[in-house]
């Protein structure tokens, strides 16, 4: 899982600042997936990030970025926030308006049928990104960085210092 003991990605920047700082890169629909997964391992990569950690975020990242594709009108956009030099966020935006099903898609149950045949085709994905997250993870509505029209961002956080060190960090309400 992401946020086990994995010590925090660095990131160039100013590290006493509070502001955030958001950096946003346009997704192409015929590459959105590799892109995504690229942008996101070049700006996070930090030598104590171990494999699982970085296979997680492989899973994240891409289940994210192809359920916007498959689900929703581009453009495509990946975010990363970062506070004080330290991607904190990461969201994938499309021009969609699905935010609040999205929301309740991850919030749900997971709940295994008793026959293989019950399994539903699709709708884990979301599940999985919940899981792999602790619930870190939700969506919004949104501007685009790019067009400036409204969308749908579906956003995950990344494991940093805040949520270390508590027996209870996995419950929102200690960050």
């Amino acid at each position: 899982m992401l946020f086990g003991q994995t010590p925090p990605p660095t990131i160039h920047g100013d590290p006493g600042s509070t502001r955030p700082r958001i950096a946003a890169w346009s997704l192409p629909v015929h590459d959105a997936v590799r892109r995504a997964r690229r942008l996101l391992r070049d700006q996070i990569s930090h030598p104590a990030l171990d494999a699982e950690s970085i296979s997680d975020l492989d899973v994240v990242i891409t289940e994210l970025t192809s359920n916007a594709v498959r689900h929703a009108p581009g453009p495509y956009e990946l975010r990363i926030l970062h506070i004080g030099g330290v991607p904190w966020r990461i969201e994938v935006a499309d021009a969609g308006t699905g935010a609040e099903l999205i929301e309740s898609l991850m919030r749900r149950p997971l709940v295994v049928p008793d026959q293989v045949e019950a399994l539903e085709v699709g709708g884990r994905g979301l599940l999985i990104v919940a899981k792999l997250t602790s619930g870190r993870c939700g969506a919004r509505q949104a501007r685009l960085c790019g067009t400036g029209q409204n969308g749908t961002v579906v956003w995950f956080d990344l494991p940093t210092m805040r949520y270390r060190g508590s027996a209870s960090s996995a419950d929102p309400a200690h960050w």
